[in-house]
């Protein structure tokens, strides 16, 4: 133990000086008179509501009603004297009384105001507390005959401005413990002391700076990014010792100093992704849809997720305009706990599935080293599949079955290729099959192109002359029928009355009127696939994916059919989107991972090309970065997908 806090000494007091600096910055943040406004009639506001109806709007402003008790959070705010304005209308049916509004802190007796019928400003001054401001409100309800709801007041904005310097207690805390975190995390991943310290500082005069422009936007995050950095504490360890594990059973190994850089991209990720989709702000468009999925597994009507119901409808989602289609239900069930537990779903779901997406790194990683056998290149694609920026937030944000999917697919993936050397041992069988079944489980519509692309694979091995490869096509296709087999006892054969009677027939009319109408319905076509690619890869991205594909071939030590297999889905499930039904560009999604693996071959070859290639890999990796950057801004802050 001595000797451990001797050699841990300068690390123990860069740390704490570290959370020193936090402290200071939090401090210096306030110098900056705290000022927050909440446009009430917005969705920026939600997150710091309680006890408000929906967001409805006329055509002077937008607002929000409060119910009989309501709160609003000013984050941040609130540490000594600050003014309140508060812009309401107290409208009332004529036979009402006069509107009234009670507004109650933690420091003061509720204060009685009588709200005049059209809009107008109010202003209070307020006494010194905690630095989050919360005030309580509280009105009588009305209700009209063509409104049930119990209405308190029409709130179109409220603004607080904090007057003098007040010590920001809470705020000094969150940023001396993201220091101490942040620098024990950067040591962890063998980043050298004095670098870890200068990213540290930099980090916090950065969140300083953000918290004295941007003050309750930034002061309701601090306190998740220390819960999103205990978490990254907590797995890292555990998480490193098993995918080891997992790499040497899988034939494969890395070297220190790969393996670091490797953890080193899946933390920074972890923070960039999860942090991201912790933010309050951030609205996931899906949530509407798959949470209620996950209620339904709490309210026992789990069956109506495994046979066709009103889920498995698919006639608004991918274009069968009717017809039923087996929905996997098992995102649902991985869920379900947590909200037993109390968990919000939709910040669980939000959680899980962006880790998922993190964790696809190792996944890619390991393909990699299997497919190239170079560790280089391996831990370049981890770190690719995030600089692609379409998985970034496109893949992180929401369609939660589809996601799990896909990272279902990438571990049928690595066990086909972890068997590849060894296809006649007993053990095989049952571990592709495991694999095969699980990206079935996981999301169908992924599973049957996984599927598709390990049929061709195997197609692949069985015509070939070896006998190694004649057991491997032969243990895929075994593997899958087995996988198939146990999908089908679960959940897949209360769907065959319902395609044949009318997803078939669906599928025949789509086909029969593109062929014969010149005013079929329209559906996605190669231009507008072309443009949301071009739009999210770049053409530096495209560039070096291409010219990574003819490197993928000529290095690829094993599975040239799984490659080919692997871009043959992105083709005929292409063709079936724009002729039958719109996949909503999954064919696209599916391929992101090779893509990432393409792209690494490219920037190691252009690597080694001297000063010139490093330059074009340099500059590529800046615009791609910061390209990155712009989407995880603009997804979060500005479209925040709301469809």
């Amino acid at each position: 133990m001595k000797r451990w806090l001797w050699s841990s000494s300068a690390d123990i007091w860069l740390m704490i000086g570290v959370m020193c600096i936090g402290i200071i910055c939090a401090g210096i943040s306030n110098l900056v008179p705290p000022i927050g406004l909440l446009d009430i009639g917005t969705t920026y506001a939600q997150p710091y509501l309680e006890g408000f109806h929906g967001l409805e709007r006329n055509p002077q402003f937008s607002y929000s009603f409060t119910k009989e008790n309501a709160t609003v959070t000013f984050p941040g705010i609130g540490s000594n004297w600050t003014t309140l304005v508060l812009r309401a209308s107290g409208y009332r049916p004529e036979s009402d009384p006069p509107a009234e509004l009670f507004l109650a802190t933690g420091e003061t007796e509720p204060i009685r105001l009588q709200l005049r019928s059209d809009t107008a400003r109010y202003y209070l001054l307020l006494p010194p507390g905690d630095d989050d401001l919360r005030i309580q409100l509280t009105s009588p309800t009305f209700t009209t005959p063509t409104d049930p709801r119990q209405l308190g007041v029409a709130i179109d904005w409220i603004a607080a401005h904090q007057l003098e310097y007040g010590w920001p207690f809470w705020q000094a805390l969150y940023l001396a413990l993201i220091g101490g975190l942040g620098y024990w995390l950067l040591r962890r991943v063998a980043v050298e002391r004095q670098p870890a310290a200068a990213m540290m500082l930099a980090a916090l005069v950065t969140l300083s700076g953000l918290l004295a422009s941007f003050r309750i936007w930034w002061a309701i995050f601090t306190p998740m990014l220390v819960g999103l950095l205990v978490g990254l504490h907590l797995c890292l360890g555990p998480l490193r010792a098993f995918t080891r594990f997992a790499f040497a059973r899988g034939g494969e190994t890395l070297s220190q100093w790969h393996e670091t850089w490797l953890w080193r991209i899946v933390v920074l990720a972890a923070l960039i992704k999860i942090g991201g989709v912790i933010y309050p702000q951030t609205i996931v468009y899906d949530e509407r849809w798959h949470v209620p999925r996950t209620q339904m597994v709490l309210d026992g009507r789990f069956l109506e997720l495994v046979v066709p119901s009103r889920v498995t409808l698919l006639g608004d989602t991918v274009g069968f305009e009717g017809g039923h289609f087996p929905y996997s239900p098992l995102w649902y069930l991985i869920t379900a706990p947590f909200g037993l537990i109390g968990i919000d779903l939709g910040l669980a779901s939000n959680v899980l599935n962006t880790a998922l997406d993190v964790s696809r790194s190792l996944l890619i990683a390991y393909i990699a080293l299997r497919l190239f056998g170079r560790p280089g290149p391996a831990v370049t694609a981890a770190g690719c599949y995030h600089l692609l920026l379409m998985p970034y937030f496109l893949i992180s944000w929401g369609n939660w079955p589809t996601q799990l999917g896909l990272w279902g697919t990438l571990v049928l993936i690595a066990v086909v290729l972890a068997y590849n050397d060894r296809p006649e041992e007993r053990q095989a069988l049952w571990g592709v099959a495991a694999a095969a079944a699980l990206a079935m489980l996981t999301y169908t519509v992924v599973g049957i192109m996984a599927f598709t692309m390990m049929g061709i694979y195997a197609l692949f091995e069985l015509v070939r002359r070896e006998t190694q490869a004649r057991r491997r096509g032969k243990l895929i296709l075994l593997g899958l029928a087995i996988a198939e087999g146990a999908a089908f006892i679960i959940y897949h054969m209360w769907y065959v009355p319902v395609i044949v009677a009318e997803t078939v027939p669906v599928i025949s009319k789509a086909l029969s009127q593109r062929v014969s109408s010149t005013n079929a319905a329209p559906l996605p076509t190669p231009i507008i696939d072309g443009a949301f690619m071009l739009n999210h890869l770049t053409w530096p991205g495209i560039l070096l994916i291409l010219g990574g594909v003819v490197l993928a071939w000529s290095a690829a030590r094993r599975a040239h059919g799984l490659l080919i297999g692997w871009w043959a889905v992105l083709l005929l499930y292409s063709l079936v989107s724009w002729n039958i039904a719109d996949m909503i560009l999954k064919q696209v999604f599916f391929m992101l991972p090779l893509a990432a693996l393409c792209m690494a071959l490219a920037i190691d070859w252009l690597w080694r090309q001297h000063w010139i290639g490093k330059t074009a890999v340099v500059l590529s990796l800046v615009y791609l970065s910061l390209r990155l950057a712009d989407r995880w801004y603009e997804y979060i802050m500005v479209k925040r997908h709301i469809g």
